[in-house]
């Protein structure tokens, strides 16, 4: 079966503008395809792996194990395009304005202990109560949508602390970087 990670990221902004910091989730999910890959079959469940497991890696059987290994694989390599998109101007700030974005990251690991970047997500998938009929959830759509409000609720007290919001438990520091105005 096709899977990936799919690593959930925060990135902020100072209202300076060059002042950037990295945040990784340590909550990652694993997408995995509910079919058997087929080069030949073509659909849509075959080929995108968006069935998000409810179990996250960490707590999964055969990742369990090496789960502490690719998450640092996973941030490390989320960090370096950060890093370089920042040093070469593809990320720009706004002066006088605090910048932040929530976005997913997937990675795809094979059997050697690599892991491969597939594609960031700038809009990533999380689960919203009001787009489904609640006679259609299930103890895996509860869980994910716990998952997903823990997520983005830590993701918003970092970014724009208030009193008596969460305290981040889940996010890690990836790395702080200067860009330039010019």
């Amino acid at each position: 079966h096709k899977a990936h990670l799919k690593f959930y990221v925060l990135l902020v902004c100072e209202e300076d503008g060059v002042t950037w910091t990295l945040y990784t989730y340590k909550g990652a999910l694993l997408s995995i395809s509910p079919n058997t890959w087929s080069p030949s079959d073509l659909s849509q469940d075959t080929q995108i792996t968006i069935h998000r497991h409810p179990v996250p890696p960490s707590e999964t059987g055969s990742w369990k194990q090496h789960w502490d290994t690719v998450y640092n694989q996973c941030k490390e390599g989320t960090r370096e395009v950060i890093q370089k998109a920042i040093a070469t101007k593809r990320l720009k700030g706004r002066k006088s304005k605090k910048q932040f974005e929530v976005f997913s990251v997937d990675w795809m690991p094979d059997e050697h202990g690599n892991i491969w970047m597939f594609e960031f997500n700038m809009s990533p998938a999380v689960c919203q109560s009001e787009f489904d009929h609640p006679s259609s959830r299930d103890a895996r759509r509860e869980s994910l949508m716990k998952h997903d409000e823990t997520m983005l609720r830590e993701a918003l007290s970092i970014a724009i602390p208030w009193e008596g919001g969460e305290v981040p438990q889940l996010w890690d520091l990836a790395g702080e970087f200067q860009g330039s105005m010019d």
